[in-house]
C-alpha cells in the first residue's frame, strides 16, 4: 500500500534537516546567532545577515551585512513610500510569537494568517537562521493536518527595487533572465512541481547582489509572480503559495533564502548545487562513467533522430562525424555494426500515453488496462494525455504508479533481440507533478516524482545511456542527457508535433484550439540571447548533457529562418553542449549537409573537451548582452557575438574579430575561433587528433585514427592543398607514406599521387567535389591496396 502524503515528507525536504541539523556544528570563526526583542520587534542575527520581525504590523527585512542592502517585503515599501497605508488589522499581526524549540534550530516562531483575504486557516510560521549561514529557513504549517484547504500563502519575498534588476528562473529551460519592470511580464507563475530547479533568483546585475529562493518542499507549490508599486515603479515581486497534499496541509512546507552581496545569478546558482550536493543530486560524469563506460560516447555527439540505417552511419562516419547518438530500430547486425563504429544507439519510448489493450496488443509501452490503470483526477475522471494533431487519437494518462512495471516488461525483450546503447524516455521528465485519487493506486505529488526517479534509475540499471524530454532537478541522477534544455519554451509552431514552419508569420493552432504566440514571442523568449542564462548548466553541466528540443532542433528553421542555426551553434558553444539535428527526407543530413557538418564541428569538439568539467562563469560582456563569455573548471573559455556588430575579443594573449554569432573557446583540450580575417569569417577547430581549417576558401579536415594513419575531408578546391600532418600526429614519417582515396564505405578505391612530402607536410590534388583520402605512413602502409 502506497503511503499517504502525511507520513511521506518530500525527500528534498528530509535530506535538507539531516544537512541543516549539520550546521549545528561551525567553524570557529561563526558567530553564534542571537535572536532579541523589545515589545512586537523581533531580530535575529548572525555575522551575516540582521533579520527584523516587525510582529505589529506582519513584516519582515533583511540587512545582507556584506552588501549593506536591506531586503523588504513589499507591504512594507508601500508603507514607507506613503502609497498603501501599513497595515495594522489584528489579522496582519505575527501573534503568540516565541523562541523556536533548540531541537530545531535558532529562530522565532509566531501564528499569523497569510491570506488570500485572510479566508484561509491560521498558520504557524518559523523563521531561523543558524550560525555563520546566509540561509533564511521559513517553514510554514497549520495546526489541523485532517482540515481540507484550497491553498495557503507563505510569506511575502523580499522587493528588488533596482534599475537593472532581473528575475533569474529556468522556467521550462536552461535559464532566462526577466527584467523585473518588464510589461508585460512574461510569466505569472511557476509550478513547483515544474520548475526545471526548485529556486528563482533576484539579483542586480550591476551590483551584484540578490538573493534566491528555493522550494525545500516544491512538490506542492507555486510562485506567482505580484506586481507590486514602489516609489511609483511597477515591478515583479514573487509570492510563494503552497497547495494542499490531497486536499490538507499534510506536511510542514519549507523555503530557503539565500542572499548573496555579490556575483548576481552565478553565484545564485552555485549555492544551488552547494544545496543539491548535500541532497546526492549531483553525480559527476567521472562516477557515472565508472558504471557505464558507454556515457563516454556522449562526449561530443550530435543528437540526431530520423534515420537509424547503417548507410546513414557509414556515410557519416566517413563526412567526418566520429561520434553520434542515433535514434531508432533497424536490424541487429546493421545495429552491433553502427555500436563497433562507437556511435550511441538509442530509441524513443513512451510511458504516459497509452491505448487500450486489445487481441493485436498486449501490455507494453503505450498499451494498458483501460481505465483501470489511468490516473483518476479528485473530480472522479479519468486524465487524459496526447491528442494527435487531426485529433482523431486521444491518448489516456497510465498513473505514474505503473510505469516501472511496464517498463520491466518492455525493456528487457528489447536488448534481448536489439543491442541498444541507450534509450530516450519522452513525457515523464517534462510533465507538471498530478495526484492520482484510485483507491487501487493512490499518488501524491510527490510519489508521483519519486515514480519518475524510479523509472529513470531502472533505465540506468540496464546498463543504457539514458536521456530524457525535458530536464528536471531530480533527473541528471540517473539519466546522462536531456533534449529540450537550450530551447526557451516559447516556440511559435507546434514543435512537439513536429511540424516545420514555412515562414515565420506562419500561424498555428492547437488541436485544443489555443492559438501559439507570434515569432516576436520566440525570437524574444525562445532564442533571444538578451534575457537568457545558463543557469541549467552552472548546476549540472558534468552531470547530464543538454540539447535542443527535437521540434526545434539546431537545423529546425532552416526554410523559416536559416540565420536561428548559426546562432544555436554559437549557444552550443558558449554552453559547451551538444546540438540536435535531424537526418529525415527533410534534415539537414538530406536537404543541407553543408549544415549538418558544420554544426557537428563547430560545437561537438568542444563539448567532448568541457563535458567533464562544471561550468564556473557565465558573463555579459557588453551592457546590451550581445557579447557574452563563459568559463569552465577546467580553465577552457569562451567568448560569444550574438550581436550585430563585430566584436574584438582578447583571449589567451590574442585578438580576435567576431561576426555575428562567431565565438573562440580556447582550454586545455580545444582551441577555435570562428572569426573575421580580411573581412571574411575564418573558422578553426584544433583538439586532440582533429583539426579543421576553412581558410582560403575551402575546407579540410584531418582526423587522427591510430598511430601512423590520418583521414582527411578535403572540399572542393580549385588549386592543389597543402596539408601538415605533424600537426595532428608528430614524427610523421615522410618516406613511408602513401595515400588512398576512399569510396562512400570508407574503402579504398585508389592510390593518390601525393606532391612532395617533406616533415610531415604534403600536397593534395586540386579537385572539383569533396574527396576522403586515407594517408599512411610505417604500418599503416602495411596493408597494400587491393583494387
Amino acid at each position: 500500500m502506497i503511503p499517504q502524503c502525511m507520513d511521506q515528507l518530500p525527500t528534498i525536504a528530509l535530506a535538507t534537516i539531516v544537512a541543516l541539523i549539520a550546521l549545528a556544528v561551525q567553524p570557529a570563526e561563526a558567530t553564534p546567532t542571537t535572536l532579541s526583542h523589545e515589545g512586537g520587534a523581533w531580530t535575529l542575527q548572525n555575522n551575516k545577515l540582521k533579520v527584523d520581525i516587525d510582529c505589529n504590523h506582519g513584516w519582515v527585512s533583511v540587512l545582507d551585512r556584506a552588501s549593506g542592502h536591506v531586503w523588504q517585503q513589499p507591504a512594507a515599501l508601500a508603507g514607507i513610500s506613503g502609497s498603501i497605508a501599513p497595515a495594522a488589522s489584528p489579522e496582519d499581526k505575527f501573534r503568540n510569537v516565541e523562541k523556536v524549540p533548540a531541537s530545531k534550530g535558532s529562530g522565532v516562531q509566531f501564528e499569523a494568517n497569510l491570506g488570500p483575504g485572510h479566508s484561509t486557516p491560521p498558520v504557524q510560521v518559523s523563521i531561523t537562521l543558524e550560525a555563520g549561514s546566509t540561509d533564511l529557513v521559513v517553514v510554514t504549517d497549520v495546526a489541523a493536518r485532517d482540515q481540507k484547504v484550497s491553498s495557503v500563502n507563505g510569506l511575502e519575498s523580499f522587493v528588488l527595487d533596482s534599475a537593472n534588476g532581473v528575475l533569474a528562473v529556468a522556467d521550462y529551460c536552461d535559464g532566462h533572465l526577466y527584467p523585473l519592470d518588464a510589461k508585460p511580464f512574461p510569466i505569472r507563475s511557476s509550478d513547483g512541481g515544474r520548475l526545471d530547479m526548485p529556486w528563482i533568483g533576484l539579483c542586480d546585475l550591476d551590483k551584484g547582489y540578490g538573493y534566491s529562493l528555493t522550494l525545500d518542499t516544491s512538490d506542492d507549490a507555486t510562485i506567482n509572480y505580484n506586481d507590486c508599486t514602489v516609489a511609483a515603479r511597477t515591478l515583479i515581486c514573487p509570492q510563494v503559495v503552497w497547495k494542499p497534499c490531497m486536499g490538507t496541509f499534510n506536511y510542514p512546507r519549507r523555503v530557503i533564502y539565500h542572499f548573496a552581496p555579490a556575483g548576481g545569478y552565478v553565484v545564485l546558482a552555485h549555492a544551488y548545487r552547494d544545496y543539491a550536493t548535500k541532497l546526492g543530486l549531483i553525480v559527476p560524469f567521472t562516477e557515472k562513467i565508472k558504471r557505464n563506460p558507454n556515457i563516454a560516447r556522449l562526449f561530443g555527439a550530435p543528437d540526431v533522430w530520423g534515420n537509424a540505417t547503417l548507410k546513414f552511419a557509414r556515410q557519416a562516419k566517413l563526412a567526418g562525424v566520429d561520434k553520434m547518438l542515433i535514434h531508432g530500430q533497424t536490424n541487429a547486425a546493421d545495429m552491433q555494426t553502427i555500436d563497433d563504429i562507437g556511435y550511441l544507439t538509442s530509441e524513443y519510448d513512451n510511458y504516459d500515453d497509452i491505448q487500450p489493450i486489445d487481441d493485436a496488443h498486449k501490455l507494453d509501452s503505450n498499451h494498458d488496462l483501460i481505465p483501470d490503470h489511468v490516473v483518476l483526477k479528485a473530480d472522479g475522471t479519468r486524465m487524459t494525455a496526447w491528442l494527435t494533431w487531426d485529433k482523431k487519437i486521444q491518448y489516456m494518462k497510465r498513473c505514474p504508479s505503473f510505469w516501472v512495471a511496464s517498463a520491466q516488461a518492455v525493456v528487457p525483450d528489447v536488448l534481448k533481440a536489439h543491442p541498444f546503447l541507450g534509450r530516450f524516455i519522452d513525457v515523464a521528465t517534462a510533465e507538471a507533478l498530478y495526484e492520482c485519487y484510485d483507491p487501487a493506486h493512490p499518488l501524491t505529488r510527490a510519489q508521483k516524482r519519486q515514480c519518475g526517479v524510479d523509472l529513470s534509475a531502472y533505465m540506468s540499471s540496464q546498463h543504457l545511456v539514458v536521456g530524457g524530454e525535458h530536464g528536471i532537478w531530480w533527473a541528471p541522477m540517473h539519466e546522462d542527457y536531456i533534449e529540450g534544455m537550450m530551447s526557451g519554451g516559447h516556440t511559435s509552431w507546434p514543435a512537439g508535433y513536429l511540424i516545420r514552419p514555412k515562414t515565420k508569420d506562419e500561424p498555428f493552432t492547437w488541436p485544443s484550439g489555443q492559438k501559439l504566440s507570434g515569432w516576436d514571442s520566440y525570437e524574444q523568449l525562445g532564442i533571444g540571447h538578451k534575457w537568457r542564462a545558463p543557469l541549467w548548466e552552472l548546476v549540472f553541466h558534468d552531470c547530464v548533457v543538454s540539447t535542443w528540443y527535437w521540434g526545434d532542433s539546431s537545423d529546425y528553421l532552416l526554410t523559416a529562418a536559416p540565420e536561428i542555426t548559426p546562432k544555436k551553434d554559437a549557444y552550443n558553444v558558449l554552453y559547451g553542449t551538444i546540438p540536435l539535428m535531424w537526418a529525415n527526407k527533410e534534415g539537414s543530413w538530406t536537404t543541407a549537409r553543408d549544415v549538418f557538418l558544420r554544426t557537428y564541428r563547430n560545437t561537438c569538439k568542444m563539448h567532448q573537451a568541457v563535458a567533464l568539467s562544471a561550468l564556473v562563469d557565465h558573463q555579459f560582456l557588453t551592457a546590451d548582452h550581445d557579447v557574452q563569455s563563459t568559463r569552465f573548471a577546467d580553465g577552457t573559455r569562451t567568448i560569444v557575438n550574438f550581436g550585430e556588430t563585430p566584436y574584438r575579443a582578447t583571449l589567451d594573449g590574442l585578438t580576435y574579430l567576431l561576426p555575428q554569432n562567431g565565438w573562440v573557446a580556447i582550454g586545455p583540450k580545444i582551441r577555435q575561433s570562428l572569426a573575421l580575417e580580411d573581412g571574411k569569417p575564418v573558422t578553426t577547430i584544433e583538439a586532440p587528433g582533429y583539426r579543421f581549417n576553412d581558410h582560403g576558401g575551402f575546407e579540410t579536415t584531418l582526423r587522427q585514427e591510430g598511430t601512423d594513419r590520418v583521414i582527411v575531408n578535403q572540399g572542393p578546391a580549385a588549386t592543389p592543398v597543402r596539408v601538415d600532418l605533424n600537426a595532428i600526429q608528430p614524427n610523421w614519417d615522410a618516406k613511408t607514406t602513401l595515400g588512398y582515396l576512399l569510396d562512400e564505405n570508407g574503402q579504398r578505391t585508389s592510390p593518390v599521387t601525393l606532391g612532395p612530402v617533406r616533415h610531415g607536410t604534403l600536397v593534395l590534388p586540386a579537385a572539383a567535389e569533396t574527396q576522403v583520402y586515407e594517408i599512411v605512413c610505417r604500418s599503416g602502409g602495411a596493408t597494400p591496396f587491393l583494387p
